[in-house]
């Protein structure tokens, strides 16, 4: 029976050499008992007293247990501290997560209504106004001119884009 061969770790400085950018070590992803489960992210509590109620109450963010990692902690740089994982000398950055359908469901959401903001009739018409008023030299006259003048404004999207729901 053939000996299973033992997994080969790189040093630090080895995975350094390689990344190609000597100067920084760069960041690895946390290892999760449940990548396809979870998405996960790094909350710094310094930004303001509510910043936890915020990404809980407000935005749906849950705290990460030492369950949720396939590592111990202290080999990704966190802590087990008042039922959380945290990291810092004063546990400032708490280790956050989400189930990956909801936040998937949300930033599908979010892009929609950036298209929107961004590509929509009365977005395109706004820039096209404000550029004349801002460019031209008579920039006031041209600016009524176009603002009555532009009426229906197609933008079609030709890029191609990736599917959230992959």
């Amino acid at each position: 029976m053939a000996k299973a061969q033992a997994k080969r770790e790189i040093s630090v400085v080895e995975r350094r050499l390689k990344s190609g950018s000597v100067f920084s070590a760069g960041s690895r992803a946390i290892p999760l008992k449940e990548p396809e489960r979870w998405t996960i992210r790094v909350v710094n509590t310094q930004i303001s007293d509510a910043r936890l109620w915020e990404m809980q109450d407000e935005k749906g963010w849950g705290y990460a247990s030492v369950a949720d990692l396939a590592v111990a902690p202290h080999e990704v740089g966190f802590r087990e501290q008042d039922g959380r994982l945290v990291r810092g000398t004063q546990g400032h950055e708490v280790l956050m997560k989400m189930a990956i359908t909801d936040y998937k469901a949300i930033q599908k959401v979010k892009e929609a209504t950036n298209r929107k903001n961004t590509f929509g009739n009365k977005a395109v018409k706004d820039t096209i106004v404000g550029a004349a008023a801002g460019q031209l030299d008579d920039g006031g006259r041209a600016a009524e001119f176009l603002d009555r003048a532009v009426q229906g404004i197609s933008v079609k999207d030709s890029l191609e884009r990736v599917s959230l729901e992959d």
